[in-house]
């Protein structure tokens, strides 16, 4: 993480007007790694705009937004993109964004997942794994800046900073040194009551609907446990997450898959949102994901994919298409655990060949 501020600052400082996209599901981490990368344009005398089309979901997370005034814009579309110089992407696998344009330069890209197969290019680029959230990157990149802990902006991208990598790292429960250390120098700044507030915001009356749906939905099989929750509007998208970590925490099942037909744009946009949540150290869930599409990715515990299906929104038949929908993702999933099955006894039996050679060699 050393001289990550000096290399950052020389990228961002080629130019004047800087796209920061939230590239995915705008959740506490990529809001709080967009923010505190607004504060460091700022004291570069770089002008910058946090840009997001997707609504944000969860009460806690429009909470956050609005107890900390995080300028985050919601554009329905890429017109921002036109007076803009560069853009940048915190937590998201991948940097590309090709609504932009092939001229659009991408100024940074910093992320804590497992990386693509193929990076997009970027004037600067920081991935660590290791560490449970982007906020916490962002934050020692904060601590390298040095920024005047007086400033209430300060104070405010450090609450943002500390509740991202509290969301990311399980309530801490999967918290790492670095996190922890990243933390240590947050708290010097944050404002506790206002985190305890963020904390404290109750679920929503739709993401509890949802979770009933999910537990009525539920479909066993071997170690893994799936449920569909049907249509939900893109305003809920966050609760599809919510859902995944309450069932894995419920349930006997190592391996949680909660899914759902996302609408948007009065129905005319649809999508299938699936959320993966595990306990097992060995699952390679980016791998998992991967095969089944390119459109997702994941870290250790925890993934995610989307699947455009603006195509079939167009059938009248609601029930007929929740059901294709429904079906198909099952099947595809439990093709997932039995390839993953085969994929363990082959590890096995290589495992016990290399034991007999070792021994009688």
């Amino acid at each position: 993480m050393k001289a990550s501020w000096h290399s950052l600052s020389a990228a961002l400082k080629k130019y004047r007007n800087i796209l920061i996209y939230v590239k995915g599901s705008p959740d506490p981490d990529a809001i709080a790694s967009s923010f505190a990368m607004s504060v460091i344009c700022r004291e570069l005398g770089i002008s910058s705009t946090i840009i997001t089309t997707k609504k944000i979901s969860l009460p806690e997370n429009r909470v956050l937004v609005q107890l900390l005034d995080i300028p985050l814009h919601i554009s329905p579309d890429f017109s921002e993109f036109k007076r803009h110089d560069a853009y940048i992407v915190v937590d998201h696998q991948t940097a590309d964004l090709p609504q932009a344009g092939s001229s659009l330069p991408c100024a940074a890209h910093i992320d804590h997942h497992d990386p693509p197969e193929q990076e997009a290019p970027a004037d600067f680029m920081l991935r660590n794994t290791e560490v449970g959230s982007t906020s916490t990157i962002m934050a020692l990149i904060m601590r390298e800046m040095s920024p005047q802990s007086g400033e209430p902006v300060i104070t405010a991208v450090a609450t943002a900073l500390l509740y991202g990598i509290y969301t990311d790292t399980d309530k801490y429960s999967r918290a790492g040194h670095l996190d922890y250390e990243a933390m240590d120098y947050l708290s010097r700044f944050s404002d506790h009551d206002i985190f305890n507030r963020i904390s404290a915001t109750p679920l929503s009356q739709a993401t509890l609907q949802l979770l009933k749906t999910a537990i009525q939905n539920k479909i066993p099989y071997k170690d893994w446990l799936m449920a569909g929750i049907g249509y939900a509007d893109a305003s809920d998208r966050d609760s599809i997450a919510i859902i995944a970590d309450f069932l894995l925490k419920r349930e006997v099942y190592n391996t949680v898959i909660v899914f759902a037909a996302i609408e948007e744009n009065e129905g005319h946009r649809l999508t299938l949102d699936a959320s993966f949540r595990t306990t097992s150290e060995t699952l390679h869930l980016d791998r998992i994901i991967k095969n089944i599409t390119s459109e997702g990715g994941a870290r250790k515990f925890k993934g995610a994919y989307q699947i455009n299906l603006d195509y079939i929104s167009y059938c009248p038949e609601r029930e007929l298409v929740w059901s294709v929908i429904s079906d198909a993702t099952i099947e595809l999933l439990k093709k997932s655990r039995d390839e993953l099955y085969l994929t363990e006894i082959r590890g096995f039996y290589r495992s016990m060949r290399k034991k007999i050679q070792d021994y009688f060699s």
